[in-house]
């Protein structure tokens, strides 16, 4: 699930964390993995709309780009140029 990530790319990130009771999911751009963390930059969180964090990888679930997320069955709806589905990114 890490090995295709591209530093500087936007995704999907599903997380399950132990003091979470459900998973939960945000947007962030990967930087990098160290060790076993994944370091991820403009995170939106509740205390700041740009935030560069570290997660435990384990508490990663699903990654998903917003190409992934524009897949439906056997059509897939990423044909919109990059600049539209960024604008599309701070809908979701």
């Amino acid at each position: 699930m890490f090995t295709q990530l591209r530093k500087g790319q936007r995704y999907l990130f599903y997380e399950k964390a132990p003091y979470h009771e459900t998973e939960i999911s945000f947007r962030a751009n990967f930087i990098h993995i160290l060790g076993v963390s994944l370091i991820i930059d403009t995170c939106e969180t509740e205390k700041s709309p740009n935030t560069l964090v570290s997660i435990p990888i384990q508490w990663i679930t699903k990654i998903q780009t917003l190409n992934d997320i524009l897949q439906i069955g056997d059509i897939s709806f990423d044909i919109l140029p990059n600049d539209v589905l960024s604008i599309i990114d701070c809908y979701i």
